[in-house]
């Protein structure tokens, strides 16, 4: 079976956000089971029975890519279905059923099915649909990053976004996830950087970083992040612009932590929360 395209694997990721949109809505404010996992976070039958959708449908459509997920940890493609040795990995899907779980609960609109496949070390295509909030955001490697509205009838047409043009910290809107998270990583130094900014908002979770890729905010802070919160709008950012980073202008995964910027402040983010 021959490879699949960008397109292709775009195309495949936005209906696999369609099928996830009808599970996550069905249980939105419906008054559904949720409870706490080991971590004390929480998680609901949307989470599980939308990832176990997703799991489902990517084993069907490629069954030699692997699938890495927050409920389910990773599951990796059959050692016979895997290419020859010394071939670079499979693709691996990775997907986050409700990011935002939290606000999922709580009746807050602000939760996104987010749903990214990576390939040959990096993320090649991302979506983030977040239903309640009538809106999703994809992107591909060399297609462009987009946003577009979400009707009953199912996705709408999207366009074609990109980052702010804003050069200077103090003109700057500023997103954060956890105040308290984003306060006692980098040291505290973000307090500064905080401070230092036009406006702060805690913007938190998948949405932080599309607004930087929108352009409607500069700077997005997550000081404690897991591959699953930020693969697909990795992408996204990437494609409209910005940058995705660690603390030391890594684009990865693993990291633990995030900062994304519209690329023009990235470097003196990266300084300040340094504190180079």
């Amino acid at each position: 079976m021959p490879e699949p395209t960008t397109a292709e694997l775009l195309a495949f990721a936005l209906a696999l956000a369609d099928a996830a949109d009808a599970v996550t809505l069905r249980h939105y404010r419906g008054g559904g089971t949720a409870w706490r996992k080991a971590d004390a976070s929480y998680v609901t039958l949307a989470d599980t029975e939308t990832e176990s959708l997703l799991r489902s449908r990517i084993g069907d459509r490629y069954p030699g890519h692997s699938v890495l997920g927050e409920e389910e940890g990773e599951t990796r493609a059959p050692m016979s279905l895997h290419a020859q040795p010394g071939a670079p990995p499979p693709p691996r899907w990775i997907v986050d059923p409700v990011d935002g779980t939290h606000n999922f609960v709580r009746g807050i609109p602000v939760w996104a099915t987010l749903v990214a496949c990576e390939r040959g070390g990096r993320v090649e295509v991302g979506v983030a649909s977040a239903p309640a909030l009538g809106t999703r955001w994809w992107a591909g490697r060399g297609l462009g990053a987009y946003r577009g509205e979400l009707r009953a009838s199912g996705a709408g047409g999207g366009e074609r976004i990109a980052v702010s043009r804003v050069a200077r910290l103090e003109d700057a809107q500023v997103a954060y996830g956890s105040y308290r998270l984003t306060l006692d990583a980098w040291g505290g130094r973000a307090d500064a950087l905080l401070r230092g900014a036009w406006r702060q908002r805690g913007f938190g979770d998948f949405w932080g970083h599309c607004l930087v890729a929108e352009g409607a905010a500069e700077v997005m802070l997550e000081g404690e992040i897991a591959p699953w919160d930020i693969a697909a709008v990795q992408v996204i950012v990437e494609e409209a612009g910005g940058a995705l980073t660690d603390v030391d202008g890594r684009a990865r995964l693993d990291a633990g932590h995030c900062i994304t910027t519209n690329g023009l402040l990235h470097a003196a983010v990266l300084r300040g929360l340094r504190g180079d």
